[in-house]
């Protein structure tokens, strides 16, 4: 005997159904509202008695659990955020003392596709707010993203100096590696460069200069304490709106 569940046909952008897929996933088994089935990334099935929550999302204003349940998921992003990047420092540093790449490129693809999962969330959560007519929580939230895909570009590039220089990438360390053994005052009768067998080369071309690394390293620590300043003012703003909601 085949049996027939009724449902009304939700359609949204991509992030939002994600955003409402993840809701559903935090609904205990009896509360869940989408039916299964495969209808794409841009479609929903819903049942009936939850279409008209869902079409709210997208058209007017939520009472202030609703903000409120946003910002927590919000919140909860964040943490996962925080966690995953603690596991990526933890694989750059063994990568670092053990030279093995393998299981740091691998932490590194999680680490992207997690991101884009969470980013997927604060997407869907920017665009319900403003639908609700929350334009100054949803700026704030697009704030916080812009400056977390920064924040994670910037974390990548900084790695990758750090390991270059780690495993001696540039000539001018195989330099002082060499000047190094020598008798004071002979190195500076050599001209060029000696690389770690003691032979002589000049630079490539395109390779920074020691200075020029130092700045490299210094402006992309600035520019990501930048970024995740923004982050954290953004979010405490976040914090005492749900804060203030909470009190009414």
């Amino acid at each position: 005997m085949v049996s027939a569940t009724h449902g009304v046909l939700f359609t949204g952008d991509v992030a939002l159904i994600e955003f409402i897929r993840a809701l559903n996933d935090k609904q205990p088994v009896a509360d869940k509202f989408i039916i299964e089935g495969a209808l794409g990334d841009q479609h929903l099935l819903i049942r009936e008695q939850r279409a008209q929550w869902s079409s709210d999302q997208q058209q007017q204003r939520a009472p202030a659990g609703s903000v409120l349940e946003l910002l927590d998921g919000v919140a909860e992003v964040q943490r996962q955020r925080a966690a995953a990047y603690r596991r990526f420092d933890s694989a750059f540093k063994a990568y670092l003392h053990n030279q093995a790449e393998g299981p740091y490129r691998f932490q590194a693809g999680q680490l992207t596709a997690e991101f884009q999962q969470l980013s997927a969330l604060v997407i869907g959560a920017e665009a319900a707010l403003r639908g609700q007519g929350q334009a100054d929580l949803a700026d704030l939230l697009r704030t916080v993203q812009e400056n977390e895909r920064e924040k994670l570009r910037l974390t990548v590039a900084l790695q990758a100096l750090k390991a270059a220089h780690a495993q001696q990438r540039f000539s001018w360390q195989h330099e002082e590696a060499a000047s190094s053994s020598l008798a004071p005052g002979v190195s500076d009768l050599l001209q060029g460069h000696l690389c770690g067998l003691g032979c002589m080369h000049e630079a490539p071309a395109d390779e920074p200069t020691k200075a020029e690394y130092a700045a490299a390293v210094k402006e992309t620590y600035q520019l990501l304490q930048a970024s995740i300043t923004a982050i954290n003012e953004a979010l405490e703003e976040v914090r005492q709106v749900a804060a203030d909601l909470l009190e009414q």
